[in-house]
Parts: C-alpha cells; sequence; structure tokens
C-alpha cells in the first residue's frame, strides 16, 4: 500500500507486511531522501515515519545539511 501526506508534500510512504505480523514502512521523497521503520504496529510505524520525514524538512528549511 503507498500513503502520500499532504502535510509532507513530494514524500511518499510504502507499507508492506514483510513476515507474519510484522510491517516495514518505507519512505521517501522526489530529493531521494529516505525514512524506514520495522514492527509490528503499522500506525505507529507510519507515525515514526512521518515524523523523520518531517525533521529531514525541518533541517532544509533551517538550512542544515
Amino acid at each position: 500500500m503507498t500513503i502520500r501526506d499532504e502535510a509532507l508534500p513530494g514524500w511518499t510512504f510504502r507499507i508492506e507486511e514483510v513476515s507474519a505480523g510484522v510491517y516495514q514502512i518505507q519512505g521517501s521523497d522526489r530529493q531521494g531522501r529516505s525514512v524506514a521503520r520495522r514492527g509490528t504496529d503499522p500506525d505507529v510505524l507510519l507515525a515514526q515515519c512521518k515524523q523523520d520525514a518531517a525533521a529531514i524538512q525541518q533541517k532544509r528549511s533551517d538550512g542544515r545539511p
């Protein structure tokens, strides 16, 4: 399943069940930056990935590499 979030323009998140009850969330943006999490609760993992992506965007808007 692929998810986009209006709060994170340019980011796409993919949810995959990699084993019984184990999920992997991968997110990437148009610039090639990426985030990933693996665990048993896809809702929590997606929220964490979105937080990670927001932090990456914040660093860029602050002028930090």
